[in-house]
């Protein structure tokens, strides 16, 4: 028999627990719970709409990354031309989702479409053969321990060698030991393998198209395995919970749910 997470409705949380046997746990699901249980009740379990929007930054990241998606994805039905062709694309998609996220249409807008032109123009992943853009991966071999993730984009470097690249939209950059060792890129590549067994180089990049520029490693299997270990770790302590007691924090700051969160409350 399933295990449904016995949740108190007390708080306006609603019933609908979703099975722990269906749930799929990311680094970011993990890291979720890690950093509140109960955020991660509201967002992963009883997969609530968000009370109230993230910050601006946040959301120009978001329409950052659409419209680099596009780009990428043109790149990929198009593989012969160059990036630079997906930038019509590129910005059209960016004005969509800049007005899906209600953001407001100032100066932010252009130096934001400017920013995405510049990246698309340099190319400074050297873009050749993209095997997938925002691409769902899953892994479902260890029992009870369902892990998935979603690549930006996942390029061929050669006959056995996949490259994970992960959009920035940040100011400062990683160090390579810092992406060496960054736990959503080694599972990541764990997926990967697991996708494609006959790989025998996976490497992780940090792409920053507010420079552009990049950060790229070598990713190991040590790392690899340490980071599957973490994420089905903080799953298996999920699975046993039924309270997701809050954990207040600095985070409730910027939490979408803070308005119904009863450790919000004054």
């Amino acid at each position: 028999m399933m295990t449904t997470a016995n949740l108190d409705p007390s708080d306006g949380a609603g019933t609908a627990g979703v099975p722990v046997a269906s749930r799929w746990h990311s680094v970011s699901s993990t890291r979720e719970y890690d950093r509140c249980p109960r955020r991660y009740r509201y967002g992963y379990v009883d997969r609530l709409p968000q009370d109230r929007h993230v910050p601006i930054p946040w959301r120009i990241g978001s329409a950052v990354h659409a419209a680099l998606e596009a780009a990428y994805r043109s790149k990929q039905d198009h593989a012969r031309q160059p990036l630079v062709d997906g930038l019509p694309a590129a910005l059209v998609a960016l004005r969509r989702a800049w007005d899906g996220l209600e953001l407001p249409h100032d100066d932010r807008y252009r130096r934001a479409g400017q920013q995405v032109a510049r990246t698309l123009r340099q190319d400074v992943l050297e873009v050749d053969e993209v095997v997938g853009v925002e691409l769902p991966l899953r892994d479902d071999l260890a029992p009870g321990h369902r892990v998935a993730g979603f690549l930006d984009l996942l390029l061929r470097r050669g006959p056995s060698t996949l490259e994970i690249v992960d959009h920035k939209v940040t100011g400062r950059r990683a160090t390579t030991t810092e992406v060496a060792g960054d736990l959503q890129l080694n599972l990541y590549g764990t997926l990967v393998l697991a996708r494609w067994p006959e790989t025998t180089e996976v490497r992780a990049t940090l792409h920053y198209p507010t420079g552009p520029d990049r950060v790229t490693v070598t990713l190991t299997v040590q790392g690899m395995t340490t980071a599957r270990r973490r994420v089905e770790h903080t799953a298996a302590v999920i699975a046993t919970d039924i309270d997701f007691t809050p954990r207040p924090g600095p985070h409730c700051d910027h939490c979408p749910w803070q308005p119904r969160c009863p450790a919000a409350r004054g």
